[in-house]
């Protein structure tokens, strides 16, 4: 019997160009912030620095690019998994806006899903893409399906949110990894009253 993991791997989906432009306008942007989860900011479960660029006007060439992208691949995927059709439609899902985060040296996120906890409820797939390769350390690593992937620049992998996907990114030993998520996310539909 063959299974999969439904975790893709989409290699080149950002130029080198385009992951060392948004490397550079982060850390030249004085809005970033410490790494947090839905809950807050908890460095024994998330450390780093992030941007949340959803509501930043000169941030939105990058959004536009990001989103094009993470779309392309979302077809892709859609191709392969063709039950995520009823689901992924335009008009009945959205994906979020790109969120940015810089994980230096004994940094990085514990082990999590990304849909469960209040204000997730609504994702379906999880979008996390590498802008930088690291030397050593922050592999995102998912026990379950016993797959380690390594950041490499320019890498986006897509991924159910879901309990059946328990993952981190592994502290990083050497460098620095810069990585962008973004959620799929369903659009709920309007209770009929």
């Amino acid at each position: 019997m063959t299974t999969s993991h439904f975790i893709e791997a989409y290699q080149n989906t950002l130029s080198a160009d385009e992951c060392a432009d948004i490397i550079k306008r982060f850390e030249a942007d004085p809005a970033s912030t410490p790494s947090r989860t839905q809950r807050g900011v908890n460095e024994e479960l998330r450390s780093g620095q992030m941007l949340d660029v959803a509501d930043l006007p000169h941030w939105a060439d990058i959004r536009a690019l990001v989103a094009e992208r993470v779309m392309k691949n979302v077809g892709a995927y859609m191709q392969k998994y063709r039950s995520m059709d009823a689901f992924a439609k335009p008009g009945r899902a959205t994906l979020t806006p790109p969120l940015l985060e810089r994980i230096g040296p004994g940094q990085g996120y514990n082990w999590h899903i990304d849909a469960g906890p209040a204000g997730t409820e609504t994702r379906l797939l999880s979008s996390l893409l590498y802008l930088a390769d690291v030397e050593e350390g922050g592999v995102t690593e998912f026990p379950y399906q016993q797959i380690g992937i390594k950041p490499t620049r320019g890498l986006m992998v897509l991924f159910p949110p879901f309990w059946t996907h328990l993952h981190r990114g592994a502290p990083v030993t050497k460098g620095m990894k810069y990585n962008i998520t973004n959620y799929l996310c369903l659009i709920p539909e309007p209770l009929e009253g």
